[in-house]
């Protein structure tokens, strides 16, 4: 079902949270469209596990990865056409997820290369007026400033928060609080914030969360010229037909005669 959703999307890259697998047994979440993926899966049982998948149609040379062996990142990074790239899937704890956020960001600052993209269960909102539905958050004050300063810190961007400034959308919706809340986020440093082109939060399928799907243009592809073609169906109006008759039979009534310089021209050309 998860492999159906992400090829209904046209996704290149897919990171995911909570994917619970066993540490010692071989992961089968791959397919033709998603032959290629990397998996942290916690050596304490079948709690966390995060990974990073990538399409066929994303020819990537997978130059790195880090596993974390608790379940709670995985990074990869590679090369496409010359520009380097860093995928980091990540999930945070339900409790002192700065501490957790802090000790990810230092060792993916050692590992990154080029382009950076983070996505992930971050396990708070950024900012509990907008990012629950009661405007509130049992989260402590310390924690949430402490996170903002950690993402501060590395020049990380909340992406949808960037574009949807006031909007009110959520991720996750807790039966027992009866809530909801926007607890999936994807982060592209300041100085890469100029490739984003688009960031929604999806609809809720497979999985208890919706997803955030990011589109980036990359700085490798340069736009093309268009090149401009009649639009044919205009001919199979009449009076534009008949006007574009007198128009040409007009043009040359007026041009039988060519000018000196053309009849100069052409005198040389014969010599």
């Amino acid at each position: 079902m998860a492999l159906r959703d992400f090829r209904s999307t046209h996704a290149d890259v897919v990171l995911l949270q909570e994917t619970h697998f066993e540490a010692d047994k071989a992961t089968q979440m791959r397919d033709r469209k998603f032959p290629v993926g990397f998996f942290s899966n916690s050596t304490a049982g079948k709690v966390c596990g995060t990974a990073v998948l990538l399409s066929r149609d994303f020819p990537v040379t997978v130059t790195g990865t880090k596993l974390d062996q608790d379940g709670r990142y995985t990074f990869v990074k590679g090369s496409l056409g010359g520009q380097s790239y860093t995928f980091a899937s990540i999930y945070l704890p339900n409790r002192k997820q700065h501490k957790v956020l802090c000790s990810m960001l230092r060792t993916l600052a050692d590992f990154q290369e080029g382009i950076v993209l983070i996505g992930g269960d971050i396990n708070l909102p950024l900012d509990a007026r907008l990012d629950t539905s009661w405007g509130t958050t049992s989260v402590p004050h310390s924690v949430l400033r402490q996170t903002h300063s950690a993402l501060d810190s590395h020049r990380l961007i909340d992406c949808w928060r960037a574009t949807h400034p006031t909007t009110r959308d959520y991720t996750f919706y807790s039966p027992p609080h009866q809530s909801y809340s926007r607890l999936d986020c994807m982060f592209l440093p300041f100085g890469h914030l100029h490739l984003l082109e688009s960031v929604d939060i999806g609809l809720m399928t497979w999985s208890d969360h919706h997803p955030v799907l990011l589109t980036l243009n990359s700085p490798l592809v340069s736009p093309k010229d268009r090149n401009w073609r009649l639009n044919e169906t205009v001919l199979n109006d009449p009076m534009i037909r008949q006007g574009t008759l007198q128009t040409l039979q007009q043009y040359f009534t007026e041009n039988t005669t060519p000018t000196p310089h053309l009849k100069s021209y052409g005198k040389r050309i014969r010599r």
